[in-house]
Order: structure tokens, then sequence, then C-alpha cells
């Protein structure tokens, strides 16, 4: 049986009929009217200047632009980064601005301001500074800057320190007290600078601020939901080269917030995981049309190496883990920097443990955390900084950097924290029978965005099973006569730990996959369970250090090497209580009827009987078998008095005629004969019959 990895919480009781799935999937999201939810715009966007300093930073961003003064965008690396730094270069450009932007190098640099940046700046000339995404924790950076007497006017969305930078103007949420909305993304507050600035609503913008506020997971709710309506709106007609092309090349069936996030937003950040943001601000501020041609193509390049890094990276931490530590700390000079917070992400929610992946150069480790369930990762950084050099971040997500030798001991400290086990809940809509559900419906809900409602779909047969592209996993399902597909990104384990005939439930999206002008009702997979005891058939797989890699760890695994090295007895106590087996190819080589048969065994004893002495050794090479069967042999021989020990070594002693039955070493090992050939001659079904038999079902 498979136990699943969340408890599941259903939403709603019962069984959800088709027609009433929409309705309810609203109102589990408090929306109670989803047409008016949905045609939310402007009039519900914030008047920007509520926020604080606002007026002051127009005032002064005009003043610089009259007296062409040199302007720099100090931005991040990652999509809301990318599109703060977009949306105030094409602002201030269209405004005549003499503007430049920087955006810092990920792997030198890190997040945001730090000395050797602030000295560029001061060297380059530059007497007004706008962070974008940053700049709130920049305390002692801002003072350099104005001990130079250059200003800074500061835009972010990140959590305050506990003290807060001497800008000229801070833009912030969390410092605007008549700002009646808090949670907006960074390139939300640019855009309100913008708009200040603009003396208007500026439309051609707000595609690039709906693109980061989605990717940068903004609760999509107050004026976040507004500008996601009125964004997509204008990335339809968009007039912005680059987006123009990254939806050329996206392939798109629907443009929505799921196509944003999914497919979207993760071809920006490509570019800045790979230290490459500059091409992503490029192509969403050129208006240059070869130039736009010749960006996309390296940005789709940036996003296949983005891939590959991702499951190099990731299949190198995996086989860094101690299955034994309660938090994965996974180390190495072979991980890319610009992946780690993927790879530790996957990592803890197939594991079901906080993780932390580190990256080495030069005896420096940088890391990303990602905690599970309801723990804080933050607070077991807090715990453990005398460790790190630097952190950050909350109680799901941070990064780190520590000294490479100090990497043992943090790992230590980390996993001698008492740990309250608590089984991760996974907040379920609905159950439904998909049989009843219809295209219309799932298409209503994709149309709507609603990638995140969650199904529970019972009693699914496996039919076919299959890896694609290498580290995905399409399962064939039927239901009540009719056929499913049910897809799992970026992990094998299901693939591993099913077998066609199984019958599972499955907590999942449900979307609609269109191939080759067909449509059929896809299962997108968060979670499995199978109930009934299982048997998975590896008897003629070879590639078993891959196989046990991916097996949950309450499956049995069954071979030749596990019968014959224990009694049948404990081998039928396995059956009891136990519901998940696999069986494994043969770990012996070996002709039994060298033991079981008269003939065979009386060659050895006329064999022997021509030597003075013999040991175990002389018949494991005399017969090319190992040790069990040389041990088998002796027994035997013990058994029936045909030979006797003397010293280290044995004599062949005048037989007496002796059956072979009289040999309880013999009538044992014949049994395990026995029991080996049904484990590996009957049908599995059989097999599984008969261990359903023992387990009382």
């Amino acid at each position: 049986m498979i136990k699943s990895k969340y408890v599941w919480n259903k939403q709603i009781n019962g069984i959800v009929k088709d027609e009433d799935v929409f309705d309810l999937i609203t109102k589990n999201r408090d929306i109670l009217d989803y047409k008016a939810f949905f045609s939310m715009g402007k009039e519900h966007l914030i008047n920007p200047f509520l926020l604080n300093d606002m007026e002051k930073a127009v005032n002064r961003i005009k003043k610089a632009i009259d007296k062409f003064e040199k302007i720099l965008i100090f931005g991040d690396y990652d999509c809301d980064g990318i599109t703060s730094v977009a949306i105030i270069y094409r602002g201030l450009k269209s405004l005549g601005a003499n503007v430049e932007y920087k955006v810092p190098d990920r792997f030198k640099d890190g997040y945001g301001l730090n000395k050797d940046i602030v000295t560029e700046i001061i060297e380059k000339g530059y007497s007004l500074i706008i962070t974008v995404d940053n700049g709130i924790n920049s305390v002692s950076e801002i003072n350099e800057l104005n001990l130079a007497e250059i200003d800074t006017i500061l835009t972010d969305h990140h959590e305050l320190g506990e003290k807060l930078p001497n800008a000229y103007a801070l833009i912030h949420t969390k410092v605007s007290p008549k700002y009646p909305f808090k949670d907006i993304a960074g390139c939300m507050v640019a855009f309100k600078l913008i708009w200040a600035l603009f003396g208007r609503y500026p439309e051609e913008l707000s595609d690039l601020v709906m693109i980061g506020t989605i990717a940068d997971l903004m609760p999509l709710v107050n004026e976040n939901q507004a500008i996601v309506n009125l964004g997509l709106k204008q990335l339809k007609k968009t007039q912005n080269l680059g987006l123009e092309k990254i939806l050329k090349y996206s392939d798109l069936d629907i443009i929505n917030a799921t196509a944003i996030s999914f497919q979207i937003a993760p071809k920006i950040n490509s570019s800045g995981r790979l230290n490459k943001a500059n091409l992503a601000i490029e192509l969403l501020i050129t208006e240059d049309l070869k130039l736009a041609n010749e960006l996309i193509l390296e940005i789709e390049e940036n996003h296949k190496l983005r891939k590959k890094h991702t499951k190099d990276s990731f299949d190198k931490a995996e086989k860094l883990i101690n299955h034994s530590d309660q938090v994965l700390v996974l180390a190495s000079e072979e991980l890319h920097e610009g992946v780690i917070g993927i790879c530790a992400q996957r990592i803890s929610e197939k594991y079901q443990k906080p993780t932390i992946v580190l990256t080495i150069e030069n005896g420096i480790a940088k890391g990303s955390a990602r905690s599970f369930g309801n723990l804080s990762i933050l607070n077991m950084l807090d715990k453990t900084s005398e460790y790190l050099e630097r952190y950050g971040g909350h109680s799901q997500a941070a990064g780190m950097q520590l000294k490479a030798d100090k990497i043992s001991d943090f790992r230590q400290k980390l996993n001698s924290f008492p740990i309250e086990e608590s089984d991760p809940v996974l907040d379920i809509d609905m159950e439904v029978d998909l049989t009843d559900i219809s295209m219309e419906t799932i298409n209503r809900l994709q149309n709507k965005s609603f990638h995140t409602a969650l199904f529970l779909i019972r009693d699914l047969r496996v039919i076919r099973k299959q890896i694609i592209a290498t580290n995905h996993v399409k399962l064939v399902l039927e239901l009540n006569g009719h056929l499913y597909e049910a897809i799992k990104f970026n992990n094998l384990e299901y693939y591993y730990n099913l077998d066609v005939d199984d019958i599972i439930d499955i907590c999942g999206g449900l979307t609609i996959n269109r191939y080759r002008n067909k449509e059929s009702i896809q299962i997108m997979i968060n979670d499995i369970r199978c109930n009934h005891l299982q048997v998975l058939d590896y008897r003629n797989k070879y590639n078993l250090e891959v196989i046990k890699d991916n097996l949950f760890d309450n499956f049995i695994s069954l071979n030749d090497s596990y019968i014959l090295l224990d009694n049948l007895d404990e081998f039928k106590k396995l059956m009891i209580n136990h519901k998940s087996f696999v069986i494994l190819p043969k770990k012996y080589n070996f002709n039994y009827n060298l033991i079981v048969d008269r003939n065979e065994l009386g060659k050895i004893y006329f064999d022997l009987k021509k030597v003075t002495t013999f040991n175990k050794t002389d018949i494991i090479e005399a017969y090319n078998i190992n040790e069990i069967f040389a041990e088998v042999i002796i027994n035997i021989f013990t058994d029936l008095d045909f030979i006797e020990k003397v010293s280290n070594n044995y004599m062949i002693k005048t037989a007496k005629k002796t059956e072979l039955k009289e040999s309880k070493t013999y009538q044992d090992f014949l049994k395990k004969k026995k029991m080996i050939d049904w484990l590996y001659q009957s049908h599995k079904d059989k097999i599984k019959e008969y261990m359903e038999g023992y387990d009382g079902l």
C-alpha cells in the first residue's frame, strides 16, 4: 500500500456534482461574486500618493529629468525585480530621462546593494538612485550614498529590518499607514511610482506589473487581483516587443494567470538564475525588432539550460541525502547556484523534511532553504546563527551564507533540535466522480486560473505507467470504463511504487490536455494513496540501484537471497500485517540441482573422497559456488554422517546407505528451493493472492 504524504482535508463533504463544482470552488476562496471578482478594474487600484514619500519622490525625479541628471535604477534578478526595472526604465525613458539600470551579479554580489556596488555608483557619477524590489535593509549602503551626496528613492516590499535606511524617499506599504493594502509586489510599488509621476494610470505597463505580481506569489485579492485582470487584458494587445516575442515562443492555448505562472514567468526567471538577468530586462525594454528577435532566442536557450542545470543539480543533491537526518543539509561544489532554491523545494516536497541546499566555491557555501509543513526554517536559522555569516527570509523559505568548514557543525546543530512531528495537511476543494465532470467545467476553471483547485478522485485502476522526458511520470488510469491520463512532474517515485492493476486514490488538479486536435481530461498529481496490498514485480528489471533509490520505505524487498538466508517461518511471518512488497531479480545464478539432485550430491561426495581433507573454500573453488551453497553441502553431509570435522577441515567418512530426506538441512533447502521457484515462476497475481491470504484480506 502507499500512504498519502499529507492528511487530506476535504473542504466539502460528499461527492460534488459537475454543475456545482465552479460555484463551490469560488466559495472555498471566499469569492462571493465571481463575476465582480474577475471584472475588478482600475476602480480597485489604490491611489499611489497614499504611499509614504510618494510626492517627495515624484518631485525629485522631475527635477532630475529637467536637469538631465544621471539616474540609476538598481534592481533584482528574479521576475519581480526584472519587471520592476523594466517598468521604471520604460516610464522614465518616455519622459526623456537620462537613465540606466543595474542588477547585482547573482553569484558575486548576492542580493541587494553592497559596498562594492556603492563604490561603483559613486565613481560613475550618478546623482539619483532608484531601488526596486530591494533596499529596505541597505542601511549602511544608503548612508554611504548620502555621504557622497547621492539621493536614493527606495521602493521595496520586503520585510522591514530593525532600522530603516535614511533614504531621500522611502516608498513601502509597511511604512505607509494611509495605504490600506500591504501585500503588493515590488513591481507594483514601482508601477505606483510611475503612475504618480505620469499623473495618470499607465495602462501600457500593466502587463509587466501583472507578470511580476503573479511570479512573486502575491495573494490574488484586493488590488492584486485587479491588476491581474487589467494586465491580462493588456497582454493580449501588448505593444511591448519583448512580451510579444515571449508569447509567440510560448505557444499558449490561453493567456491567463496559470500560463503566466508556469510558462511566461519561468522564462523571465531563467535568465536571472543563470546570472543573465540583463538579457530579460533588455528584451522587456527594447524597441528594436532585430534585437528582440536575437534576445528571445537567447532567453529560450537559457530556459532550456536552466532546466538542465536543475535536473543535474537535483540528481547530485539527492545522492547526498542522509535519510536519518530530520533536517536535510546537502552541500557540494557541483551544484549550480542559480537553481539550488528549486532543488531545495523539490527535495523538501519529495522527502517531507526541511531542506537546505548549499553550493560551495572557494571555501564559501551559499544556500537556499525550504521548510515543510508548519515548521519555520527561519526559526531554525535563528538558532544556528553562530555558524552563519548572513541569512534572511521567512518561515517557509530562506537564504544563507557560511564558511564551508562550518557545514558539518551547522548540520549537526540543526538536527539536534527537537522537532514536533505533525502530519502536513493538504486542503482539498472537493471529491468528484471524474466520469461526471465535463470538459466545459474544467475549461471554465482554467479560464479563471483556478489552477490551485484540488480534487479527490477515488478507485482509479492503473492500466499503464511510463516515464516521459526522463524525469516525469504518466499514468493511464481506468474508472468505470473510461480512460484518463495523470501526470507527475519532476518526480519518478510513482512510476516505481505503482504497478498495473493497482487501485489508487488521487488528490490533484484537473486540466484539459490538447494533443493533435483532440482534447481529454488530465489529472495533475499532488498526492496518491493505495489502500490495498501491493506486489511490485521487478523480477526481470536490472536497474536495481534506481529502483531501490525510488522505493518508499514501507516496501519489503523479496528475492532468492532473502529466502536462503532466513528460515521459511520468518518469511511467512512477513506476510502478516504487511501490505507493500517488491519482488527483485535473483541475486544468485546457481544450479540448484547440484544440491537437490541425489546423483549430483553423490558426485560431489566421490570427488571429495579423493582428497585427504577439505574445507569450505575448496568446495567454493571446485564447484564455482558461493559460501551459502558450500555451507549447505557441508551441513547435508554432516547431517547424514558422511563427513567429520578435523580441526578447521573435514574428512570423508565411510558412508552408510542413507536417504537424503534424513538430512534436516536438505529438507529445509528443498522447501526454500520450492519457495524460490514459486517466487520466480508464478504469475504476480498468484503471489499476491497468496499474500492476501496470510494478511487475512
